[in-house]
């Protein structure tokens, strides 16, 4: 039996059904309890998959799993490492065209033969399977109503740490999707680095009359920090789980804290945009009006990663869950990436956010000068369990505390690379520096360390460098985004113009409830105006409709394919300050 396998199961073993994974909805505004599965039960459904795989599939078989948020996935992913059958977790594909083709590269790029469903799934996706397209050569099976084995009748498998567990296709936020092979050794890795920053002394102090943290969440389980981070998690720290889909959280975004109130959970997470989203959506009113029943004091955890995490949200969510019990020292930040399973630095239990002011104009120059009135930065914490370096990445010279360069990771949760690209490979996980340490992923993202901590700034192919200036991109989108209640997410770049010239073009996405009679060009005045006055640029404004740039099937929004849309003119742009020569004079619609 794998290492990592034993690890899990001695946990269900050992706890049976005292601890659960509960799925919620909301109906007709009331927090529903849909399913749930205690230890013992998860592990017996998932010994029946893995008992039902090896005796239809090849050891080491790629295995496609589409399945709607829910237990079922969980055990299907649990059975094929059961079976030693490497899991591919994916997103159901819908109507859109971009969502298939993706599953179908994800397909042809694994090599997959079957894919497992659930029986109201599995229909439409049998008939895509056997049409036209080059990836119908899959098997689609229904879990729910095909695997029938016993779970006795399951084998334990000998496996190396070095065996794939399974593969994990990135969100293409910055490039196509990529499948990221993670062993048994990657992910027995940062399971246990991830417990480490969860459950601390100080935890384990605050929890001996219950020792079984409750998590609460909504991520999408075909992402890293969904999948690690909110599902398999909980196995590692002994605790329950209570979560809901992300189609029900946006539709409802009360659900998630009646999810914490309720179950009385002890952590949660989210991407930066979901915390943004739940602000949002709360309104102005008092929360006690919405349910009087909310109580947050239980929470002590509260984690944020996936994508930058802005100052402002976090002090601004505090500050309106304060009433209910929200205390601002349980903020997390964290930084990871799949190419490193999941988690890379972390806040520990209990510590709280560090934030901080840095000089603007020394940041772009690549050094971390506190200053009072500077821009404000959040710690992701330390290294959980790898060694993190700054190195500069034309030189590949390691920098010393409070100078930005590219972050390296090298440890064990790194991952071996990505599926069938030896070149990619090569160029990202293995890394050494001037020195000869190594060898290291490259993380493509920018940083800096100060005082133990990682303060991340940016992506490395989405600096803008205009007049010797490296600007991040999201300093830019950050100020747009909170000018004006109108303004919703943006997406900001360089564009050439006809001369070859480059400038600042920042795509806007408006809410027309919010503009009260005003223009959208009014709207693109406002925005400049502030981008020029506090970050000395300027900036072309283009305005378009809500849900206009494109994003990545976590939310991500993509920088890259928002500047070939709009090259492209595949936007439709309610205002412009872009002159019609910088763009395809011949499809171009102009300005509006």
């Amino acid at each position: 039996m794998s290492e990592l396998v034993r690890f899990l199961r001695e946990k269900m073993w050992i706890l049976g059904d005292t601890r659960w994974y509960a799925r919620v909805d909301s109906v007709r505004g009331e927090l529903v309890e849909v399913e749930r599965l205690g230890y013992a039960q998860l592990d017996a459904r998932a010994r029946a998959v893995g008992a039902w795989l090896s005796d239809r599939t090849a050891p080491g078989a790629h295995v496609l799993l589409m399945y709607p948020a829910g237990l079922e996935f969980f055990t299907a992913f649990l059975g094929c490492l059961y079976a030693g059958r490497v899991a591919v977790p994916a997103p159901l594909p819908d109507t859109d065209r971009r969502a298939l083709r993706r599953a179908e590269g994800i397909i042809r790029d694994a090599g997959v033969g079957l894919v497992l469903s659930d029986s109201a799934h599995r229909p439409a996706l049998a008939a895509w399977l056997a049409g036209p397209a080059p990836a119908a050569r899959a098997e689609c099976v229904a879990t729910d109503e095909t695997v029938r084995a016993a779970p006795d009748t399951w084998s334990p498998v000998s496996l190396e740490l070095s065996a794939t567990a399974y593969i994990q296709y990135t969100s293409g936020s910055t490039s196509e999707p990529r499948g990221v092979v993670i062993s048994h050794r990657n992910l027995l890795h940062n399971l246990l680095s991830i417990r480490r920053n969860l459950v601390t002394d100080e935890v384990l102090d605050e929890l001996r009359h219950d020792p079984a943290p409750t998590g609460a969440g909504w991520l999408p389980h075909y992402h890293d920090m969904g999948l690690v981070g909110m599902l398999l998690s909980p196995l590692t720290s002994y605790g329950n789980l209570v979560f809901c889909s992300p189609v029900s959280y946006i539709a409802h975004p009360l659900l998630w804290l009646r999810m914490i109130s309720r179950y009385r959970a002890f952590y949660t997470f989210a991407p930066n945009f979901g915390y943004d989203w739940l602000l949002r959506s709360l309104g102005t009113g008092r929360l006690t009006e919405l349910d009087p029943e909310l109580d947050l004091d239980c929470l002590r955890y509260a984690i944020s990663g996936a994508e930058p995490v802005r100052a402002d949200v976090l002090t601004a969510v505090a500050r309106r869950l304060a009433p209910i019990g929200f205390r601002p020292d349980i903020w997390a930040p964290c930084y990871g990436l799949a190419e490193a399973t999941l988690m890379v630095t972390g806040t520990p239990c209990g510590r709280g956010a560090t934030v901080r002011r840095f000089d603007r104009d020394a940041l772009e120059a690549g050094a971390a000068v506190p200053a009072p009135d500077g821009v404000e930065l959040v710690a992701c914490g330390g290294p959980a369990g790898v060694d993190v370096r700054i190195v500069d990445p034309a030189t590949s010279q390691p920098l010393k505390d409070g100078h930005v360069g590219e972050i390296w990771v090298c440890g064990d949760s790194v991952a071996g690379g990505y599926l069938g690209n030896p070149q990619a490979t090569a160029e990202h996980f293995a890394a050494t520096t001037a020195d000869g340490d190594g060898p290291c992923l490259r993380t493509g993202d920018l940083g800096f360390f100060l005082d133990g901590e990682l303060y991340v700034t940016g992506r490395a192919k989405d600096l803008i460098i205009v007049n010797g200036r490296n600007i991040h991109p999201q300093d830019i989108e950050r100020l747009s985004e909170t000018t004006d209640p109108a303004a919703g997410p943006c997406a900001a770049f360089a564009l050439p113009d006809a001369s070859g010239r480059e400038h600042i073009v920042l795509v806007q996405e408006i809410r027309p409830v919010h503009l009260d009679g005003r223009s959208p060009a009014a709207l693109a005045g406002l925005i400049r105006r502030r981008l020029d006055r506090e970050l000395r640029l300027a900036v072309r404004v283009v305005i378009v409709g809500p849900m206009s740039v494109p994003r990545t099937t976590s939310g991500k929004i993509q920088r890259t394919r928002t500047r070939e849309q709009l090259r492209a003119a595949h936007l439709a742009p309610l205002h412009s300050d872009l002159p019609v020569t910088d763009l395809a004079q011949d499809r171009y619609r102009g300005p509006t």
